[in-house]
């Protein structure tokens, strides 16, 4: 058995797998929102107070896979000490405490792990892979199963929460704001019109979560239209009240996180013109999985 964690800005995750004739089987999985992207300090420092928080997650963690058992253990950062700039620290002090390697990856591996993950799972010939998570976005366009282009952006779910609102859900102004946001940054950007975008990670499933509670579809559902996106993100907003309720039962601990999550979801749909997103299940984790264990 395999295991692999994925220290990400909100999220730390860590997941087991079984290899059988060169096929990803999933056998385990726990999460952690270690939401680091909120320990990033004025000299965009990762804080002792985060480093702490990475170092008892992954002491947990541990704890977990010695009962689990397994023959190799991966363990890869992103945005979450990438984008900081005390990283070499981070990943000493981790090593120091733990005894654990942390591989960072660049965002282009990331972007490239995460299109590998997601048509490993998902089988589509062209269209955008978008992963949201919590410091970052990666966009691959791809065609006849070929990358054509391949970004990270640092716009995420919980790094806009931190840039733009002051409280708990964006005022119309800072919505404004996180849009302007990702525009700029997806004009420097090679996308163009986009057919079908293959969703990945945490942001699009907690999405996928709440449009399926709120549209009455079946929970295996993994079809979510673009304008029915927006009209979902604009009735949360608009009565926030009942959006926090819905919030609150359907994806709690993301209470912070999801709207700003959906405005750039959204953005990226507007943008691209694309009429609907397609869920994976796979995303990095995967990516990087099949590339170790089943080449």
């Amino acid at each position: 058995m395999y295991g692999i964690i994925d220290i990400g800005s909100n999220t730390m995750r860590l997941s087991c797998y079984r290899v059988v004739e060169k096929e990803l089987i999933p056998t385990f999985h726990k999460k952690n929102m270690a939401g680091l992207a909120g320990y990033v300090d004025d000299d965009n420092c990762l804080s002792k107070k985060g480093i702490k928080r990475a170092i008892d997650t992954l002491e947990d963690f541990k704890k977990l896979i010695m009962c689990v058992g397994l023959d190799k253990l991966y363990v890869i950062a992103t945005a979450s000490i990438r984008n900081v700039d005390n990283t070499e620290k981070v990943v000493k002090e981790i090593f120091d405490k733990t005894g654990i390697e942390v591989e960072i990856l660049s965002g282009k591996q990331e972007a490239m792990y995460d299109f590998q993950g997601a048509t490993y799972c998902c089988d589509s010939e062209s269209g955008l892979v978008v992963d949201i998570g919590g410091g970052s976005t990666e966009l691959v366009c791809f065609d006849d199963h070929r990358v054509e282009d391949a970004n990270s952006i640092p716009v995420g779910s919980l790094n806009c929460f931190s840039k733009f609102v002051d409280g708990l859900f964006p005022t119309e102004e800072e919505e404004e704001d996180i849009r302007a946001f990702v525009r700029k940054h997806l004009d420097k950007l090679k996308i163009g019109k986009q057919k079908i975008i293959l969703g990945v990670g945490g942001t699009n499933r907690a999405c996928m979560k709440l449009y399926n509670d709120y549209y009455d579809c079946e929970s295996d559902n993994t079809i979510m239209e673009s304008d029915k996106i927006t009209e979902l993100l604009q009735t949360i907003v608009g009565d926030e009240k009942t959006g926090m309720k819905r919030i609150l039962k359907i994806v709690p601990d993301r209470i912070h996180t999801i709207i700003p999550g959906m405005i750039v979801i959204d953005e990226i749909n507007q943008y691209c013109k694309c009429k609907k997103i397609q869920l994976s299940a796979g995303g990095v984790r995967e990516g990087y999985m099949v590339e170790k264990c089943c080449s």
